[in-house]
């Protein structure tokens, strides 16, 4: 009772991606009910990429799955709809879609008919935008909208995003259609119409464009570059020794072109004939809402039937860092808004949380203003700054260690405090402390951790917490009392 009194009023920040910390909802909610979820839009990834290829605007995908988390149990109806997912088969998931449009399909039973009404003028309003965009495109695949796999709640949230013109105000709407507890926010860590993506620059000096292609590649054929790409063709989620490697990622060989296009630490291209062959493909394009005329060659591959295999092979060499790219793969340096640093510069508690740290962490730390906001302490005490160590390393972090995990992090932050890759390489020079003070992990971990150094060296105290028995999952009830008796800290 003790701990209820005095957390009640704190507030949480969390800073995570999308299916791992949904998990953990209902413990932070627990914890504090004043929560924000700050997310990223870069997962390009399953249904989200063809609602970017056709349609454009920021990857929702883990905002939308985090908001469905969120749907209190008296909306379940609404739960329900929002998180269906439309067949596998493209015409059954195309028949699907227009039952949903049209006001027939099952799952509008339970619903309210003038709740129905109100969701519906939204899925009209992408429905014609999805139409509009492929009137043109009558005799080719290449712009039509596959509906297989589609999230409704993807298309509802761009529905909403496309109408109102903001994804803030999208959210608000979602929430409150859904009646999503209002001391609870989620935000986009950056507040656009536009794609972003990221890239993973290696140690071994090549590169990986796409989120999507760093964490899960899809399963499609390099040589079969067509939209949608057939099924049945697969390619290697890491490339094996042969020239296919240097076209996965697109390393520095321009064969002698020269080109207007700027050119990054890595290159555009693989060769002259990829590069003219983009450049011929592109003049056709119409450039359409918020989709750029000009793409990166990687992400216009489909991601649709990507792969999230837990045997997937690791990535050749270590990701040295991530950044965020221009349609052109250019790096550029976008800024989180106010809302985003404001809402970590009060929290009373942050929590890094479980799921992809590269991919899900990394993309919300190295945005301007994220390093200087965590570091700041505008909370009332002092405000704690916890990593949930993931329970198993994945694709992205092989071979790392808690302390790597923790550097990766720091080191993320000072490139958002000093956007220049070349003052990375101090962070060994800073306290940690002033980024994580706490690091919780499982008893019995497959990741090793150093509780003496980060403790004696690092003045980051280490806490262990129990584990499901044969599983790699926090104990619910133990990670609860764990981070409650973390926040009643004085």
């Amino acid at each position: 009772m003790v701990t209820e009194m005095t957390t009640k009023d704190q507030k949480i920040v969390v800073i995570s991606g999308g299916t791992a910390t949904n998990e953990l909802v209902s413990i932070f909610n627990k914890i504090s009910p004043r929560i924000c979820y700050i997310l990223p839009i870069s997962d390009n990834g399953g249904s989200t990429s063809e609602i970017i290829r056709v349609i454009g605007g920021p990857a929702i995908g883990d905002i939308r799955s985090r908001l469905t988390r969120l749907i209190p149990s008296h909306q379940e109806p609404l739960r329900k709809l929002l998180s269906f997912r439309l067949s596998s088969d493209p015409r059954e998931a195309k028949m699907q879609w227009n039952e949903i449009v049209d006001g027939t399909h099952s799952l509008w039973t339970a619903i309210n008919p003038a709740t129905r009404e109100i969701f519906r003028a939204f899925f009209i309003h992408i429905h014609v935008e999805l139409l509009k965009r492929s009137k043109h495109q009558l005799n080719s695949n290449k712009k039509q909208f596959r509906y297989e796999l589609a999230n409704v709640g993807n298309l509802f949230l761009t529905g909403v995003r496309l109408f109102i013109g903001s994804l803030d105000s999208a959210i608000e709407l979602f929430c409150k259609l859904s009646d999503i507890d209002s001391k609870t926010e989620v935000l986009p860590c950056i507040n656009t119409n536009f794609t972003y993506h990221i890239s993973a620059l290696l140690e071994n000096g090549l590169i990986i464009t796409g989120q999507s292609q760093i964490s899960h590649p899809s399963d499609t054929n390099s040589k079969v570059d067509i939209y949608p790409p057939p099924i049945h063709t697969t390619r290697p989620p890491t490339p094996s020794d042969n020239i296919l490697r240097t076209n996965y990622f697109g390393t520095a060989s321009l064969d002698g072109l020269n080109t207007e296009f700027p050119i990054n630490e890595v290159a555009l291209a693989s060769s002259r004939h990829s590069m003219i062959s983009v450049l011929s493909d592109n003049e056709s394009d119409e450039e359409s809402g918020n989709v750029p005329q000009y793409t990166h060659p990687e992400l216009k591959k489909s991601q649709l039937h990507f792969n999230k295999s837990t045997n997937i092979e690791p990535l050749l060499s270590p990701i040295k860092r991530i950044f965020y790219v221009s349609p052109y793969g250019q790096e550029i340096c976008p800024s989180a808004p106010n809302k985003v640093t404001t809402s970590i510069a009060h929290a009373d508690i942050l929590i890094f949380s479980i799921g992809s740290l590269m991919t899900s962490i990394i993309p919300i730390v190295i945005l301007k203003g994220v390093g200087r906001a965590i570091a700041s302490s505008h909370s009332k005490g002092h405000k704690k700054r916890v990593l949930l160590l993931n329970g198993c390393l994945d694709r992205e972090t092989f071979g790392m260690t808690a302390i790597d995990f923790i550097r990766v992090i720091v080191e993320s932050a000072t490139y958002s405090v000093n956007s220049n890759s070349e003052d990375i390489q101090k962070a060994d020079n800073i306290n940690w402390n002033i980024y994580i003070t706490h690091l919780v992990y499982m008893k019995d971990p497959q990741i090793q951790v150093d509780t003496d150094y980060l403790e004696k060296v690092r003045n980051i105290k280490c806490v262990e917490v129990d584990k499901i028995p044969d599983t790699e999952f926090f104990n619910p009830q133990s990670l609860q009392e764990s981070l409650s008796a973390i926040a009643s800290e004085e």
